[in-house]
């Protein structure tokens, strides 16, 4: 039985397809990031930024760029990493203002009565003797100001938080992103020769790399195994062998059980594949360095048999419940959602989709991650087991001759929509 489901999955045109975009991510995107070995940093060079939680490093910035928002009357925000340009009427803008009082030191009348203010940018200053134009950089003009002495950071984070719901979310200015847009701070010789330093270790090297290829393969086995599954489940309805498959001996335990594992497992089959080579081209980088891939190879397993284990088995559970197309598209949307939410490096929460840390440095950060990364991944195979188990119990009921209401439901639904298009 198990070896019949198995050929049905591999023989599907959505596995197929599935397999295809699991590649495609690999070699495109990590074999890119994977070309050249790391190198240790030398004295004078451009070490990239790291960000620091500086209360004195961000409150000056994000006040800077708030009261630059307000004067230009236009907030920049992206609700799901869709560009919105936000302008606030009256009322909102006076709130706006109550914040920047706050902040800034500034009466009402003092900000709304400056009328010199300059956007920053790169400025045409005329022509060169080649007939090239000559840019001049110029500093945003802002009246004076100072933040008061008896702001705190919480208070400046509540007020930061108040500004980000005036502009409807998504700004620069939310709580949990002012570290990331206004904590950066170029990073010094001596940082980036302990970033090295701790990656090179042998255990910290090979978790690196499996990281990062972790990191984009999660991003495919989050959406594409509901593809497959659905496909799966649907196969024997869209064949019209439902009263065959529901009148076997087989317990409904034993059918669902056989059907999500040879589903799980021809799925993990790719995903092991680019695994191994990713532990394969890795040590062709490093041939002089001993990787030692055990908490690496244990780590990246936790990370991505979680997400095809959930995302089957509610994908299962919804095709089961409804149809196919409902199933893709509850997953494409809370895929989207999650995966335009997310923060590039070390993102991770404790109930989510998307793990996300998308760089082979910044150990420190990923290190103080691991609690809710496990708890995360623990949340995920939770999920997988419930879904399961409610897959089985609608299936038990459909074999019984219950749960008609979801099929009737389907078809008044399709009735409307195709009544609907006869009389346009």
């Amino acid at each position: 039985m198990f070896i019949k489901e198995c050929k049905k999955v591999i023989c599907s045109m959505t596995f197929f397809l599935y397999v295809v975009t699991v590649i495609a991510m690999y070699v495109t995107q990590y074999c890119n990031d994977e070309r050249e070995a790391i190198t240790a940093p030398r004295p004078g060079e451009n070490y990239g930024m790291t960000v620091r939680e500086e209360p004195g490093l961000i409150m000056p910035g994000a006040v800077e760029s708030l009261l630059g928002d307000y004067f230009s009357g236009r907030y920049v925000a992206y609700p799901i990493l869709f560009y919105k340009e936000v302008r606030l009427k009256e009322d909102k803008r006076l709130e706006m203002r109550a914040i920047l009082e706050e902040l800034t030191g500034l009466s009402g009348e003092q900000i709304d009565g400056f009328d010199g203010y300059r956007e920053a940018g790169y400025f045409s200053q005329g022509m060169d003797e080649q007939g090239n134009p000559i840019m001049q950089f110029r500093e945003m003009e802002l009246p004076e100001y100072s933040l008061p002495a008896n702001l705190s950071y919480q208070r400046f984070c509540e007020l930061m938080g108040q500004a980000d719901d005036l502009i409807g979310g998504g700004s620069s200015y939310a709580p949990d992103t002012l570290v990331s847009n206004f904590g950066g701070i170029p990073m010094t010789y001596e940082e980036a020769r302990a970033e090295y330093e701790a990656l090179m270790k042998p255990g910290e090297l090979g978790r690196a790399y499996l990281r990062l290829h972790c990191d984009y393969m999660g991003i495919v086995l989050t959406v594409m195994p509901v593809f497959v599954a659905a496909a799966l489940w649907h196969l024997d309805r869209k064949a019209q062998m439902q009263s065959l498959v529901y009148s076997r001996k087989s317990s409904t335990i034993r059918i669902v059980g056989t059907r999500y594992l040879a589903l799980v497992c021809c799925m993990a089959v790719p995903v092991l594949l680019t695994l191994l080579y990713t532990m394969y081209s890795t040590g062709r980088l490093y041939p002089q360095t001993r990787i030692a891939w055990g908490s690496g190879l244990q780590m990246a397993l936790l990370w991505l048999l979680p997400d095809v284990l959930a995302v089957s088995a509610l994908g299962a559970l919804l095709t089961e419940l409804f149809s196919p197309l409902l199933a893709i598209f509850f997953q494409c949307v809370w895929w989207f959602v999650s995966l335009q939410t997310a923060g590039l490096t070390g993102y991770v929460r404790r109930f989510g989709l998307q793990v996300r840390h998308n760089s082979l440095s910044k150990t420190a950060i990923w290190q103080s991650q691991e609690s809710l990364f496990l708890y995360n991944r623990l949340s995920l195979l939770v999920l997988a087991l419930l879904c399961l188990g409610a897959a089985a119990w609608v299936y038990a009921r459909k074999r019984r001759g219950g749960m008609a209401w979801g099929n009737s439901l389907l078809y008044r639904v399709r009735v409307m929509v195709s009544g609907k298009r006869e009389r346009m």
